[in-house]
């Protein structure tokens, strides 16, 4: 049994991950800002009141979550505020590089040492990051914090590469959620293709940008 930890776990993308852990038996603790019914019929270790965002409420939840190691820890928390040249509002963009940047750079370093040598950390990503797929322009908020979150994911894969971790981004595809209308791939469907890449990953993949099927995407 694996010790799963997931951020934003209580609906949409998170709360299916959520789902395909707990059901393939493994232990998962989630942080969030609030919980919801479906994410406590799960019944996973919940850490609610958690905004990632801010450093010191994850590390408060860090030491809440004690001293177990973990096994894999998906950055899935994120929000997308739509825009164009016409209407961006900085303050928007802002939030997002709080929450899409920001907020997975405090999870990883809150959370470092407790990841065991072989462990997983994933960032859910967004193709829209993707600097060399970039050909429609818009959503600068949101594209801009996704390409940050990739430089993270980068980063870390070669920092926490030292320490036997291995770190990807995975572009998880249009997910029928809130954030898309309920427009997409069914969220479960979705989450066990991701459970399944990451179960697969190895350590020759690490630093990699993906799709949910695995597939390498432009930087």
């Amino acid at each position: 049994m694996a010790r799963i930890l997931i951020t934003g776990g209580e609906t949409g993308l998170g709360l299916a991950l959520t789902r395909a852990y707990t059901d393939g038996g493994h232990s998962v603790a989630v942080l969030c800002r609030e919980t919801s019914p479906a994410l406590d019929a799960l019944a996973p270790d919940i850490h609610q009141g958690v905004d990632v965002a801010n450093a010191a409420a994850v590390y408060r939840a860090a030491a809440a979550l004690g001293d177990a190691a973990i096994d894999v820890l998906i950055n899935n928390a994120g929000i997308m505020i739509e825009d164009d040249i016409d209407r961006i509002d900085i303050a928007a963009v802002r939030l997002q590089f709080e929450v899409n940047a920001m907020a997975p750079l405090n999870v990883a370093l809150a959370f470092r040492r407790r990841l065991r040598r072989g462990a997983k950390l994933i960032n859910i990503s967004s193709r829209l990051g993707s600097i060399g797929d970039n050909e429609s322009g818009d959503d600068y908020g949101y594209r801009m914090s996704k390409a940050a979150q990739n430089m993270l994911t980068a980063n870390l894969a070669i920092e926490l590469g030292k320490e036997d971790v291995i770190v990807a981004g995975i572009h998880p595809g249009i997910v029928a959620t809130g954030m898309t209308g309920g427009k997409g791939t069914p969220a479960d469907e979705v989450a066990l293709d991701i459970k399944t890449l990451i179960d697969d990953l190895g350590e020759d993949r690490t630093g990699c940008f993906l799709d949910r099927h695995g597939k390498p995407l432009p930087w």
